[in-house]
């Protein structure tokens, strides 16, 4: 369900002066809200519709992008069912993905496409090069299909999906929460 700021605001116990103020541009690239100003989704997770389907404690929400659907379960702390498309192709890639790791995935020898900007475009304008990041990371079915794909899109690379998911995890454990990661 959309929320307004009013709304975070009640439900974070603060007043809507305090929101405003995390506005910030790198906490607004965080913040997905509709054409109404509504908040639909937050940190890669969202309620409305996107490619990446992520169902978890029985409700059916929507990742940005291949990778949050990786370490969302870390920071929730929740097993989640992913089913993603990849690119070009008619196949899903489906997953189930807990908090210490990737538990089944489907076809096995699926992949995930991963963007590494250079350094100029990330100093160009880094809030755009993050903002232009989901477009880049997606999951295939095989290292070859994703090699293809990465042909024609620069500053991407392919990775394995279990080193994504320690990527996510050790992302999550140096920006956010170290208490949720074990070892």
């Amino acid at each position: 369900m959309p929320l307004t700021i009013g709304q975070v605001a009640t439900a974070a116990d603060v007043n809507v002066q305090t929101i405003r103020y995390y506005e910030s541009p790198n906490l607004k690239s965080l913040t997905y809200a509709d054409k109404d100003g509504q908040i639909i989704g937050f940190g890669g997770l969202a309620v409305r519709e996107m490619p990446h389907r992520f169902k978890i404690d029985g409700r059916t929400l929507y990742t940005w992008c291949a990778w949050d659907s990786l370490f969302i379960p870390v920071i929730l702390g929740a097993e989640a069912e992913v089913e993603s498309p990849a690119p070009g192709s008619a196949v899903r890639i489906s997953l189930r993905v807990a908090p210490d790791g990737v538990e089944r995935i489907q076809p096995r020898s699926a992949v995930m496409s991963f963007l590494l900007p250079s350094a100029e475009t990330f100093q160009a304008d880094a809030l755009k090069a993050m903002a232009a990041f989901c477009h880049f990371i997606f999951f295939f079915p095989d290292s070859h299909s994703a090699t293809e794909w990465t042909k024609t899109h620069p500053d991407t690379t392919v990775i394995s999906v279990s080193d994504a998911f320690e990527l996510g995890r050790r992302m999550v454990a140096a920006r956010w929460s170290p208490a949720l990661i074990k070892g």
